[in-house]
Protein backbone atom coordinates (compact mmCIF):
# COMPACT_ATOMS: atom_id res chain seq x y z
CA UNK A 1 0.00 0.00 0.00
CA UNK A 2 2.90 2.59 0.86
CA UNK A 3 4.52 1.45 -3.03
CA UNK A 4 1.09 2.68 -4.66
CA UNK A 5 0.67 5.59 -2.59
CA UNK A 6 4.41 6.53 -3.28
CA UNK A 7 4.13 5.63 -7.49
CA UNK A 8 0.65 7.51 -7.20
CA UNK A 9 2.02 10.45 -5.91
CA UNK A 10 4.76 10.72 -8.21
CA UNK A 11 2.63 9.86 -11.01
CA UNK A 12 0.44 13.26 -9.69
CA UNK A 13 3.99 15.31 -9.30
CA UNK A 14 5.15 14.73 -13.02
CA UNK A 15 1.24 14.93 -14.43
CA UNK A 16 1.50 18.77 -12.76
CA UNK A 17 5.22 19.28 -14.09
CA UNK A 18 3.88 18.02 -17.74
CA UNK A 19 1.16 20.50 -17.80
CA UNK A 20 3.22 23.48 -16.69
CA UNK A 21 5.94 22.91 -19.40
CA UNK A 22 3.18 22.38 -21.35
CA UNK A 23 1.30 25.73 -20.94
CA UNK A 24 4.83 27.50 -20.68
CA UNK A 25 5.28 26.02 -24.39
CA UNK A 26 1.99 27.45 -25.41
CA UNK A 27 2.57 31.09 -24.18
CA UNK A 28 6.36 31.04 -25.57
CA UNK A 29 4.54 30.57 -29.16
CA UNK A 30 1.81 33.13 -28.77
CA UNK A 31 2.44 36.24 -31.20
CA UNK A 32 4.02 38.79 -28.67
CA UNK A 33 2.79 42.38 -29.57
CA UNK A 34 5.56 44.46 -30.55
CA UNK A 35 6.41 47.63 -29.23
CA UNK A 36 5.79 49.69 -32.50
CA UNK A 37 2.23 48.68 -32.21
CA UNK A 38 1.69 51.25 -29.29
CA UNK A 39 2.69 53.85 -31.25
CA UNK A 40 -0.01 55.61 -32.71
CA UNK A 41 -0.92 55.32 -36.69
CA UNK A 42 -3.56 57.79 -37.05
CA UNK A 43 -5.83 60.20 -35.59
CA UNK A 44 -10.03 60.04 -36.54
CA UNK A 45 -12.22 62.84 -36.17
CA UNK A 46 -15.82 63.23 -37.02
CA UNK A 47 -19.08 65.28 -36.25
CA UNK A 48 -22.61 63.82 -34.62
CA UNK A 49 -24.84 63.46 -37.52
CA UNK A 50 -27.97 63.18 -34.59
CA UNK A 51 -27.01 66.93 -33.74
CA UNK A 52 -26.96 68.38 -37.62
CA UNK A 53 -30.43 66.33 -37.76
CA UNK A 54 -31.64 68.02 -34.94
CA UNK A 55 -30.31 71.67 -35.92
CA UNK A 56 -31.97 71.05 -39.05
CA UNK A 57 -35.04 69.73 -38.03
CA UNK A 58 -36.14 70.97 -34.71
CA UNK A 59 -36.68 74.66 -33.58
CA UNK A 60 -35.61 74.52 -30.02
CA UNK A 61 -32.10 73.14 -29.86
CA UNK A 62 -29.15 73.65 -31.52
CA UNK A 63 -25.76 71.57 -30.98
CA UNK A 64 -22.13 71.11 -32.69
CA UNK A 65 -19.68 68.38 -31.83
CA UNK A 66 -16.81 67.54 -32.76
CA UNK A 67 -15.29 63.85 -31.66
CA UNK A 68 -11.58 62.27 -32.01
CA UNK A 69 -9.48 59.76 -30.97
CA UNK A 70 -5.94 58.24 -31.42
CA UNK A 71 -5.21 54.77 -31.16
CA UNK A 72 -2.25 53.36 -28.73
CA UNK A 73 -2.72 49.33 -30.40
CA UNK A 74 -6.12 47.97 -29.00
CA UNK A 75 -6.62 51.05 -26.84
CA UNK A 76 -7.70 54.44 -27.89
CA UNK A 77 -7.62 58.19 -26.19
CA UNK A 78 -10.72 59.87 -27.16
CA UNK A 79 -12.15 63.09 -26.58
CA UNK A 80 -14.99 65.12 -27.66
CA UNK A 81 -16.16 69.00 -27.44
CA UNK A 82 -19.73 70.77 -28.71
CA UNK A 83 -21.48 73.74 -27.92
CA UNK A 84 -25.15 73.92 -27.23
CA UNK A 85 -28.04 76.15 -26.83
CA UNK A 86 -31.63 75.25 -25.76
CA UNK A 87 -34.53 77.86 -26.33
CA UNK A 88 -38.30 77.30 -25.20
CA UNK A 89 -40.95 80.03 -25.83
CA UNK A 90 -44.30 80.05 -24.32
CA UNK A 91 -46.73 82.99 -23.60
CA UNK A 92 -46.09 82.90 -20.00
CA UNK A 93 -42.20 82.27 -19.51
CA UNK A 94 -39.11 81.53 -21.69
CA UNK A 95 -36.14 80.16 -21.23
CA UNK A 96 -32.86 80.05 -22.84
CA UNK A 97 -29.31 78.41 -22.06
CA UNK A 98 -25.95 78.46 -23.97
CA UNK A 99 -22.87 76.90 -22.89
CA UNK A 100 -19.88 73.94 -23.92
CA UNK A 101 -19.12 70.25 -22.94
CA UNK A 102 -16.41 68.12 -23.40
CA UNK A 103 -15.77 64.16 -22.89
CA UNK A 104 -12.45 62.92 -22.20
CA UNK A 105 -11.70 59.33 -21.50
CA UNK A 106 -10.54 55.53 -23.10
CA UNK A 107 -11.84 52.74 -25.24
CA UNK A 108 -10.53 49.33 -25.71
CA UNK A 109 -11.17 47.83 -29.10
CA UNK A 110 -12.57 44.33 -29.34
CA UNK A 111 -11.12 43.79 -33.17
CA UNK A 112 -7.79 43.26 -32.49
CA UNK A 113 -6.93 42.14 -36.28
CA UNK A 114 -9.06 44.22 -38.56
CA UNK A 115 -6.76 45.41 -41.20
CA UNK A 116 -9.34 48.25 -42.53
CA UNK A 117 -9.27 49.82 -38.41
CA UNK A 118 -12.29 49.26 -37.77
CA UNK A 119 -13.74 49.27 -33.71
CA UNK A 120 -15.63 47.82 -31.57
CA UNK A 121 -15.20 50.07 -28.56
CA UNK A 122 -15.95 50.16 -24.71
CA UNK A 123 -14.95 52.73 -22.71
CA UNK A 124 -15.17 55.34 -20.00
CA UNK A 125 -15.48 58.91 -20.23
CA UNK A 126 -15.26 61.85 -17.94
CA UNK A 127 -17.41 64.78 -18.74
CA UNK A 128 -18.16 68.26 -18.05
CA UNK A 129 -20.54 71.30 -18.94
CA UNK A 130 -20.26 74.66 -18.82
CA UNK A 131 -23.79 77.19 -19.06
CA UNK A 132 -25.42 80.36 -18.43
CA UNK A 133 -29.36 79.92 -18.31
CA UNK A 134 -32.28 82.62 -18.67
CA UNK A 135 -35.59 82.65 -17.32
CA UNK A 136 -38.22 85.26 -17.46
CA UNK A 137 -41.97 84.36 -16.28
CA UNK A 138 -45.26 86.46 -16.60
CA UNK A 139 -47.26 86.22 -13.26
CA UNK A 140 -50.76 87.44 -13.52
CA UNK A 141 -51.84 88.05 -9.44
CA UNK A 142 -54.87 88.76 -8.51
CA UNK A 143 -53.74 91.73 -6.09
CA UNK A 144 -50.91 92.97 -8.01
CA UNK A 145 -52.16 92.41 -11.61
CA UNK A 146 -49.50 91.12 -14.54
CA UNK A 147 -45.69 91.62 -13.66
CA UNK A 148 -42.73 89.71 -14.95
CA UNK A 149 -39.54 88.40 -13.18
CA UNK A 150 -36.34 87.64 -15.09
CA UNK A 151 -33.98 84.99 -13.35
CA UNK A 152 -29.92 84.44 -14.22
CA UNK A 153 -27.96 81.47 -13.77
CA UNK A 154 -24.82 82.69 -15.39
CA UNK A 155 -21.97 80.55 -14.06
CA UNK A 156 -23.32 77.25 -13.74
CA UNK A 157 -21.37 74.02 -14.46
CA UNK A 158 -22.13 69.96 -14.39
CA UNK A 159 -19.99 66.91 -14.50
CA UNK A 160 -20.77 62.81 -15.12
CA UNK A 161 -19.66 60.38 -16.25
CA UNK A 162 -20.01 58.10 -18.86
CA UNK A 163 -20.03 54.13 -19.82
CA UNK A 164 -19.84 53.89 -24.02
CA UNK A 165 -20.16 51.38 -26.08
CA UNK A 166 -19.30 51.96 -30.00
CA UNK A 167 -18.73 50.82 -33.54
CA UNK A 168 -16.87 51.97 -36.42
CA UNK A 169 -16.64 50.99 -39.48
CA UNK A 170 -14.86 51.92 -42.80
CA UNK A 171 -17.20 53.19 -45.64
CA UNK A 172 -14.18 53.76 -48.33
CA UNK A 173 -11.10 55.42 -48.31
CA UNK A 174 -10.70 56.13 -44.35
CA UNK A 175 -14.28 57.79 -44.09
CA UNK A 176 -15.91 55.84 -41.16
CA UNK A 177 -19.24 55.93 -40.02
CA UNK A 178 -20.84 54.56 -36.46
CA UNK A 179 -22.20 54.85 -33.21
CA UNK A 180 -22.12 55.35 -29.58
CA UNK A 181 -24.19 54.58 -26.89
CA UNK A 182 -23.89 56.37 -23.75
CA UNK A 183 -24.84 55.77 -20.13
CA UNK A 184 -24.49 58.85 -18.38
CA UNK A 185 -23.98 58.74 -14.79
CA UNK A 186 -23.90 60.56 -11.24
CA UNK A 187 -24.46 63.87 -12.37
CA UNK A 188 -23.72 66.75 -10.31
CA UNK A 189 -24.63 70.81 -11.10
CA UNK A 190 -23.15 73.49 -9.60
CA UNK A 191 -23.44 77.33 -9.09
CA UNK A 192 -27.84 77.34 -10.29
CA UNK A 193 -28.40 80.14 -7.49
CA UNK A 194 -31.11 81.55 -9.00
CA UNK A 195 -33.25 78.36 -10.51
CA UNK A 196 -33.06 75.33 -10.54
CA UNK A 197 -31.22 74.15 -13.90
CA UNK A 198 -33.53 73.09 -17.19
CA UNK A 199 -31.17 71.48 -18.91
CA UNK A 200 -27.16 70.85 -19.46
CA UNK A 201 -24.86 71.09 -22.68
CA UNK A 202 -23.83 67.65 -23.91
CA UNK A 203 -26.32 65.77 -21.23
CA UNK A 204 -29.93 66.75 -21.66
CA UNK A 205 -32.72 67.47 -19.58
CA UNK A 206 -30.97 68.43 -15.48
CA UNK A 207 -34.22 66.47 -13.67
CA UNK A 208 -32.30 62.99 -14.64
CA UNK A 209 -29.40 62.04 -12.58
CA UNK A 210 -28.33 58.77 -14.97
CA UNK A 211 -29.66 58.34 -18.21
CA UNK A 212 -28.78 57.20 -22.23
CA UNK A 213 -28.29 58.68 -24.84
CA UNK A 214 -26.89 58.14 -28.74
CA UNK A 215 -25.13 59.49 -31.40
CA UNK A 216 -24.02 58.48 -34.85
CA UNK A 217 -21.08 59.89 -36.17
CA UNK A 218 -19.52 60.13 -39.22
CA UNK A 219 -15.87 60.05 -38.82
CA UNK A 220 -12.42 60.82 -40.89
CA UNK A 221 -9.22 58.80 -40.02
CA UNK A 222 -5.92 60.90 -41.14
CA UNK A 223 -3.33 58.51 -40.41
CA UNK A 224 0.51 59.24 -41.07
CA UNK A 225 1.74 55.55 -40.73
CA UNK A 226 0.77 52.03 -40.89
CA UNK A 227 1.85 49.11 -39.02
CA UNK A 228 1.52 45.25 -40.37
CA UNK A 229 -1.08 43.55 -38.70
CA UNK A 230 -0.21 40.06 -36.58
CA UNK A 231 -2.99 37.89 -37.45
CA UNK A 232 -2.69 34.42 -35.80
CA UNK A 233 -2.37 31.30 -37.40
CA UNK A 234 -0.48 33.23 -40.16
Amino acid sequence: MFLSSAFAQLEGEQQSADTTTENRVKEASLPKVPKSFYIPTGLRLGTDLVALGVNAFGDRRNRYELQGDIDFHRFYLAGSYGIASYKIDESDFNYSNDGSYFRIGADVNFLKFDPDFNTLTFGLRYARASFTENLNTNIVDPIYGSYSESFTNSAVSARWFELTTGLRVMLFDNLYTGYTIRIQLNRKITGANEFRSYDIPGFGLSEFKNRWTFNYYLVYRIAWREKKLVIPGK
